[in-house]
């Protein structure tokens, strides 16, 4: 009878125990889901953007030449002086790094000026020329992003295309000294030529929102050359026209550039805290 009584009691202990067990478990709450898996980042690919330029230009270069011109004669003060531009184009972010775009651009200068000494043999003459200057540009470019400090990329490229050079209203007048005294001059006539022009690109890009870049860059541009039409001497009689070679500019330009596709969106699901009962 006492190993009964020894085995009802530890029995009835255990059942206390359980009891007591299973009533606080539950007053807690289930166990927390695992944590979520961490997100992919997202592909490493941009969109399309527009962009807008304004900047200013300065012009070396332009040397004047023309085929009835002998070796006696001697160019100075020639060039395009300054200028400016404004333009716009479209673009393609490939990715973080780098960028393609097409632009086209109205550009326009101080104008043309020259002056030229012939001292052939028994003649000394010099002449003025001036004329007004327009062109339009397009480019096809390149750029390769250097990485993103607190908002800043700076970036360089590269760029080909076609430039259309328009000179007008030129005029020549001429002081001739020897053999004789006097002075004379003439009209060219208007022409357009259109040349092959090459970019190099190197600035900087600050992020206003994630949809909105601003640029400052430096670009240099190799134009080509321009021409004239035909010189219609004061004389009477009608000479070649002339070539307007080796223009080149170096330049300053802001630019903003729009991407087209909105921010990245917000997760879908966020998770409410977890709160747990004791």
């Amino acid at each position: 009878m006492g190993s009964l009584k020894v085995y009802a009691t530890v029995a009835g202990f255990l059942a206390l125990a359980t009891s007591i067990t299973t009533a606080r478990a539950a007053d807690l709450l289930p166990p927390p889901p695992p944590p979520p898996m961490p997100e992919e980042p997202a592909p490493d690919v941009g969109g399309w953007y527009l962009r807008g330029d304004v900047g200013v230009s300065s012009y070396e270069g332009g040397k004047l030449w023309n085929s009835s011109f002998n070796n006696s004669t001697f160019t100075y003060g020639e060039g395009l002086g300054s200028g400016s531009f404004v333009g716009g184009g479209v673009g393609y972010q490939f990715n973080s790094w780098f960028r393609a775009d097409v632009t086209g651009e109205y550009r326009y200068s101080t104008g043309y000026r020259a002056v030229d000494r012939d001292a052939s043999p028994g003649f000394l003459g010099y002449e003025k020329y001036r004329a007004d200057y327009s062109a339009g540009l397009f480019l096809v470019n390149g750029y390769f992003d250097l990485g993103n400090w607190w908002g800043f990329t700076p970036f360089v490229g590269g760029g080909i295309g076609h430039v259309n050079h328009n000179i007008s209203g030129m005029e020549t007048s001429s002081l001739i000294v020897q053999p004789w005294s006097g002075v004379s001059g003439g009209t060219i006539r208007n022409k357009s030529h259109g040349d092959f022009a090459w970019a190099l690109h190197a600035g900087v890009a600050y992020d206003i929102t994630p949809n909105v870049k601003m640029e400052l860059a430096y670009r240099y541009l190799n134009l080509g050359e321009a021409r004239t039409g035909v010189v219609d001497c004061f004389c009477g009689q009608t000479k070649p026209g002339f070539k307007i070679k080796d223009i080149e500019a170096h330049e300053l330009k802001i630019g903003v550039r729009w991407a087209l596709g909105g921010p990245a969106p917000a997760p879908a699901y966020e998770p409410a805290p977890l709160m747990r009962k004791y």
